[in-house]
């Protein structure tokens, strides 16, 4: 099973926006947000911690039954731009995969009890692209479902189809330069997402990707002026 949360700025403690003790933070976390130089970073930093955690917080108690305190558990970037879950508590540290992605004072966070498990989450706004980006990063089956929308729908498609190609990428953990035309998100333009997840179909291209991929099931959904999309190993 998927969880997931968004959440805004407006959710995050006061005590935190403000710089007054943060009860929600680990002590390491709370050194690294000592070193973000603005308070918009601070601001963004903290809406994605505290977003992630109360996520966190809810499965692990579904899964264990056990209300676990925010500030046991850590929440870590690795190389991979991947976070990572650190807990002194066993049924936490290292037991869950999760992902999180923000956009503009928004975060989303997708988590799921199995640890080291594929998993991907976006948020991107709705906006124009550039044909020029659209021509670099679309693969041939991607731009003929394009073809087959109005020019009023084509913004919320190529939004959707770089946010699915980003979700898939973090999924695989690959570096942000990787050829986005090996991978395909072939989002059915007749399948109209709304305010309910809508799936669509990940291909990959074996010459281009260069390494064996597992199979992935993705999923989209528009909130407000944002498209969001989560994939997952089945």
């Amino acid at each position: 099973m998927i969880h997931w949360l968004t959440q805004s700025h407006d959710v995050v403690p006061q005590t935190a926006v403000h710089g007054h003790p943060l009860c929600f933070l680990s002590d390491s976390e709370a050194d690294r947000l000592a070193t973000l130089p603005s308070e918009t970073q601070r601001r963004d930093w903290l809406l994605g911690r505290w977003t992630a955690k109360r996520l966190l917080q809810t499965v692990i108690w579904e899964t264990n039954g056990t209300t676990v305190p925010l500030d046991l558990i850590t929440l870590r970037n690795v190389a991979s731009g991947m976070p990572t879950i650190e807990s002194q508590l066993p049924l936490v540290n290292g037991q869950f995969s999760l992902s999180f992605s923000q956009a503009n004072g928004q975060v989303l966070v997708t988590a799921v009890a199995k640890p080291n498990w594929p998993i991907g989450a976006q948020i991107d706004p709705i906006q124009p692209r550039s044909q020029k980006c659209i021509d670099a990063y679309f693969t041939e089956k991607e731009l003929a479902l394009m073809h087959q929308i109005e020019n009023t729908e084509q913004d919320l498609l190529v939004t959707a189809v770089c946010s699915a190609k980003t979700a898939v990428r973090k999924a695989l953990k690959l570096e942000p330069s990787v050829d986005l035309k090996a991978i395909s998100c072939l989002i059915d333009p007749a399948k109209r997402a709304s305010d309910t997840w809508v799936p669509f179909k990940i291909r990959y291209d074996n010459n281009r990707l260069r390494q064996p991929a597992p199979h992935l099931s993705g999923w989209w959904r528009t909130m407000d002026q944002f498209v969001l999309t989560l994939v997952i190993k089945q």
